[in-house]
């Protein structure tokens, strides 16, 4: 289960020549430092199981207490005042898909070594049916799967996730909607899972339009901030 009822959430790429920089910024610098802002509750990263075939490379997920964390006094003197170290790496990161979200359904007893993640959009008047079968039918039931420790609903905030503090400034970002995010064991767990109940057919059948974008991933590292049990 996520921590809080907020999330930021981030997939991007990285160019093999800027991984080791990369590396040393997010693990040393970005996620202690976003830690340290009241709210946030724990940051990991990921990379993709199949880098050469996935969306993208990168997933990175910081867990909040509410999404107003995400757009406040604290965050936004941070984003606004990024280091040298920042202003230095963060061009590196390309082919961001960002999003400032709220956890609606949020199912299960932990953190998985794997993570399946889909972005979708409901139809345009679909988006009850959608939102049924996926709090209903969907992560209640995929939660309880012996390989699978965590199923959730995050849908971004569009006018929070388009704001632009001076560290993002200059970096084009696409902003998702709604994302499911299975988490599980193994890559073959998450991969069963989505296949059992989230499939594009499926989604499809149950209110989201054409053009699903899935892809799965191993946990790199995780951070809790100070106080927060891992």
């Amino acid at each position: 289960m996520l921590l809080g009822k907020g999330v930021m959430i981030n997939w991007t790429n990285a160019a093999p020549e800027d991984r080791e920089r990369y590396d040393a910024w997010q693990s040393h610098e970005h996620t202690p430092g976003r830690l340290a802002i009241p709210g946030f509750l724990r940051g990991r990263r990921y990379i993709a199981v199949s880098p050469e075939t996935a969306n993208r490379q990168f997933l990175t997920l910081y867990e909040v207490k509410t999404l107003e964390v995400l757009t406040s006094d604290a965050y936004l003197a941070k984003a606004n005042n990024p280091s040298p170290l920042t202003r230095a790496t963060t061009p590196v990161v390309r082919d961001s898909v960002r999003g400032l979200a709220r956890v609606l359904a949020s199912h299960g007893p932990g953190v998985g070594g794997c993570a399946l993640t889909l972005r979708l959009d409901p139809r345009a008047g679909s988006e009850n049916t959608l939102e049924t079968y996926l709090t209903r039918d969907v992560l209640p039931v995929t939660a309880q799967r012996a390989d699978i420790c965590g199923a959730h609903w995050i849908v971004a905030d569009q006018d929070a996730s388009g704001m632009k503090p001076v560290e993002r400034q200059g970096r084009a970002v696409t902003i998702p909607n709604w994302i499911v995010m299975i988490e599980g064991m193994t890559p073959q767990a998450v991969t069963k899972a989505g296949d059992a109940l989230l499939t594009d057919a499926q989604l499809i059948a149950n209110g989201a339009a054409p053009g699903i974008t899935r892809d799965v991933y191993t946990l790199q590292y995780l951070h809790a901030a100070q106080g927060v049990v891992g």
